[in-house]
């Protein structure tokens, strides 16, 4: 009888290999035959589900945020929309080993999609959900006469998102100089910022 093939679970396998080879070494390493060693396959078996180094990058950029996505969705929205978008925050900041790995390789991916069309696509959209999703929270808020007068809620999702991602990138650099209770504190001071 032939072997059923989870073709889903070994595209994921490879973009877990490509996170822990951008973890490790960069970006610039996660070639094709970098990833098939890592994984253990041959080259021609990883080109059969990623025919070029950029179609195997952007899955495993597009499984990152898949991951992320999936966690927010878990978040209880009846919290208040200021404990909601903490919540987000808290989901995006590098607090642990899986949310470090995560912030890692989004970010290492950000240099790459700034000179690659199909990655930058990939990258536009998901920041752009992330936009959106936050500003609904925002927009929310307002409408409930929760925000300081003059935030206009697109324009805050987007500082929203540069904060945490500045702050990923410095507590990555230096964990022990930008701690993670450093970064929270950071997110509850921009939050005073939005809320009245």
């Amino acid at each position: 009888m032939p072997k059923v093939v989870d073709h889903e679970e070994r595209r994921r396998e490879l973009a877990e290999a490509v996170w822990r080879i951008v973890q490790r070494d960069g970006i610039d390493h996660a070639s094709v035959r970098a990833v098939a060693a890592e994984s253990g396959w041959s080259s021609g078996s990883l080109r059969h589900y990623f025919p070029t180094q950029d179609s195997l990058l952007g899955f495993a950029m597009e499984l990152a945020y898949r991951r992320f996505i999936a966690r927010l969705e878990q978040i209880d929205t009846s919290v208040g929309h200021r404990e909601l978008l903490k919540a987000f925050a808290h989901e995006m900041l590098a607090l642990d080993e899986e949310r470090r790995v995560e912030a890692a390789v989004l970010l290492s991916f950000l240099p790459r999609a700034m000179v690659e069309p199909s990655l930058r696509e990939l990258e536009r959209y998901g920041t752009r959900e992330l936009y959106g999703e936050i500003a609904r929270v925002l927009t929310a808020a307002q409408e409930a006469g929760e925000l300081r007068d003059g935030v206009v809620p697109i324009k805050a999702a987007r500082r929203f998102i540069v904060l945490i991602d500045g702050l990923n990138i410095h507590h990555g650099l230096g964990p022990d100089e930008l701690t993670a209770d450093d970064m929270i504190e950071a997110v509850d001071e921009q939050l005073d910022r939005f809320f009245a």
